[in-house]
């Protein structure tokens, strides 16, 4: 056998055995791993405080997927003109973006988180403090 050859079969076998080094130490994604959630929301009118309508907005996260979460994250952009005055069962590390407390990190597969906010709106021009987007992820 020519040196080449040799290098070659030599060169095939290091590829294939540091592939499968690189399979055994990257974990498996448990089933139903992907990441699976809805977001949806319940806004509840309450009144009108300092000159603006007063509203409750009820988020629910939902695992849809079939394990259950590490921890899960939320961006919801709402109306410019919305104030989020205060808001619970939640964090906000960054702006548009909520993430879980403590308790309520891990969403069983199949069950939901719940957290809200109180929204403060003008009472001209606008009826409702539906978010102008939304989106959400599981963490596995």
């Amino acid at each position: 056998m020519t040196e080449r050859r040799v290098r070659r079969r030599l060169t095939a076998w290091l590829v294939v055995a540091l592939l499968g080094a690189a399979s055994v130490l990257t974990p498996a994604t448990p089933a139903g791993a992907a990441t699976t959630c809805t977001l949806t929301f319940k806004a509840n009118w309450i009144g009108t405080i300092d000159g603006k309508y007063k509203w409750t907005v009820e988020a629910k996260i939902s695992n849809t997927g079939t394990t259950p979460s590490t921890t899960w994250q939320t961006v919801i952009d709402w109306p410019s003109v919305a104030v989020v005055a205060q808001y619970w069962n939640t964090t906000n590390p960054a702006p548009d973006v909520w993430a879980p407390v403590g308790y309520n990190h891990v969403i069983a597969a199949g069950k939901a988180a719940y957290f809200g906010f109180d929204i403060r709106m003008p009472t001209s021009g606008v009826t409702h403090p539906t978010p102008t987007s939304s989106s959400c992820t599981i963490t596995y």
